[in-house]
């Protein structure tokens, strides 16, 4: 079945399957589109959201734009990222689908041309259109963020000295008819590419492309490790190859059929403040710095489709995203890097803005008991992925579902010493983490706080939830019991379940005979044969 040849296509499959909403009354960019889309991840519960396509868009000054916003049409729920990925809507399909890509990924196909050369605006001809005034560029955190912001750009780059691919989405701000700057992590690999152009004092040549396939977006967003192409691995998404045109003015190739690419360069000898954001972590981020762009072709489709992406305060799409990328992407390290076969899912959560807070899953191989050791490999191993994240990591054995912070956190509570249980890890990175330290601003590193509490940085806590020694069983009926009650249940056309675990009980290997015993008459119903053993076993005190 192939993949969806552009982002339109992508935008019909989520109509036919009744996740997209076509808005036809006039909406304003500037003031209402975001708070309308807003308000689904601060009112609605997940399996309830839906995109939306903005079909007549204004500004504050009047302006009505060509084209259309898509906004919120990727990721908003589990089950239209899993259209966005054409597989099943589990996270285990979602999860094998990454370790797939990234297994077997696509090299992308040269084309001499595609819908994106529709319109070129160049030379003398750049601003025939008005440059970015043409585009519906939203404001995003209304009220706290002064100026529209592009928040789905996938930035094309190459690295000066082997010419190797980078794509990642780094947002950007408006700041005129062809100037813009993107605020690019210090950890961000295209901020590597600067650096190194800077050394040679050269601007950085780079393409900002905006509504390619949500292929090309879900591996943009994702910290794909430095030197593999994102290009393949959407290649390997899409289990075809990715068709790419060469740009206009600069030395790069983008996808074909994206809906708009901004061509220009990164002056590499002055940076510039960035504006007030809304960010992953909930809170609005100021005092940074971004990387100035200037704008020297602009290439788009006709009526183009502008892709809006929602962050900021969690949930939101990119959390979504971010949660099942970088569950695939740590599994994947954890047991095929590590070589930790008893791994067998990865937890990461909206309230840790899909970085801080994860959750390793482990399972029992050949019915011999993960070791103690293997469990502290993985907790020690999940911190390689990145200097910055995760912040939190929680062992727990399979009988716990590490997407269910509820079952989390029992497992802390009862299989879990402080004391005994726990490492801190210092040295860590603290992007964008406001505990660290009160905050002061770094333009050369651009953390945020720069000053820290603590011996170096920051730092990472690693908690074993999983259980020592032999356990009683847990105080739920047995599965048969329960699965008895279950079909009860829907027999009486009672609400839909959704089972959490556990949701029947086990034993853990401490299970005297004697219990065992009485437990099987219980079963066959001889209360007063057991009732007449515990009697007879009566102590004088």
């Amino acid at each position: 079945m192939a993949y969806y040849k552009d982002l339109r296509e992508y935008l019909a499959a989520l109509e036919k399957a009744n996740k997209l909403r076509r808005i036809a009354r006039p909406i304003n960019k500037d003031t209402e589109l975001h708070p309308i889309v807003r308000w689904q991840f601060r009112g609605l519960e997940e399996a309830e959201r839906f995109g939306f396509l903005f079909e007549r868009v204004t500004g504050i000054h009047g302006e009505n734009y060509r084209g259309s916003v898509a906004a919120s049409v990727i990721a908003p729920s589990m089950e239209i990222y899993a259209i966005a990925l054409k597989c099943d809507n589990s996270r285990t399909a979602m999860s094998e689908k990454w370790v797939e890509a990234y297994l077997h990924p696509f090299a992308p196909v040269k084309v001499a041309s595609g819908p994106v050369k529709e319109e070129i605006h160049v030379g003398p001809n750049l601003l025939e259109h008005g440059g970015l005034n043409e585009f519906p560029i939203p404001v995003t955190t209304n009220g706290w963020e002064p100026l529209p912001r592009l928040t789905s750009i996938c930035w094309f780059s190459k690295d000066p000295d082997d010419g190797s691919l980078n794509v990642g989405t780094y947002n950007a701000v408006y700041l005129g008819a062809l100037e813009s700057c993107a605020r690019v992590s210090p950890r961000g690999h295209l901020r590597l590419h600067w650096q190194k152009c800077k050394a040679k004092g050269v601007p950085l040549q780079v393409a900002a492309v905006i509504g390619p396939t949500p292929a090309l977006v879900m591996t943009s967003i994702t910290e794909i490790p430095y030197g593999v192409s994102e290009v393949e691995i959407a290649g390997g998404l899409a289990g075809e190859p990715i068709p790419m045109v060469r740009c206009e003015t600069v030395d790069l190739e983008v996808p074909a059929t994206a809906e708009v690419v901004l061509e220009g360069e990164m002056p590499t000898d002055y940076i510039l403040p960035d504006p007030a954001s809304g960010e992953h972590t909930g809170y609005t981020f100021i005092d940074r710095t971004a990387l100035p762009f200037h704008i020297r072709c602009i290439t788009h489709r006709k009526n183009p489709v502008w892709h809006d992406l929602v962050d900021q305060f969690p949930p939101s799409e990119s959390s979504v995203m971010g949660n099942v990328n970088r569950e695939a992407h740590m599994v994947n390290f954890l047991r095929n890097s590590c070589g930790i076969p008893q791994v067998k899912d990865v937890a990461f959560h909206h309230c840790g803005g899909s970085r801080r807070f994860c959750v390793v899953r482990l399972q029992d191989l050949g019915g011999t008991r993960t070791p103690n050791r293997t469990v502290w490999h993985a907790l020690h191993a999940s911190l390689a992925v990145s200097t910055e994240w995760p912040k939190i990591v929680v062992a727990v054995d399979e009988d716990i579902d590490p997407w269910d912070l509820e079952s989390v956190f029992w497992a802390v509570s009862f299989r879990y010493q402080p004391h005994r249980d726990t490492q801190i890890i210092q040295g860590r990175g603290a992007t964008a983490d406001q505990s660290g330290g009160p905050r002061t601003l770094s333009i050369d590193e651009q953390e945020y706080p720069f000053n820290r509490s603590g011996l170096q940085g920051n730092s990472s806590i690693l908690i074993d939830g999983t259980r020592k020694w032999p356990y009683t069983p847990t105080s739920l009926p047995t599965r048969s019991y329960m699965e008895r009650g279950r079909e009860i249940w829907e027999e009486l056309e009672l609400p839909p379940l959704k089972p959490r675990e556990p949701w029947y009980g086990v034993s853990w290997g401490e299970w005297p005979e004697s219990y065992r015993r009485h437990a099987e008459m219980g079963d066959r119903g001889e209360f007063d044969k057991i009732a007449e053993e515990i009697l007879s076993q009566k102590k004088k005190v």
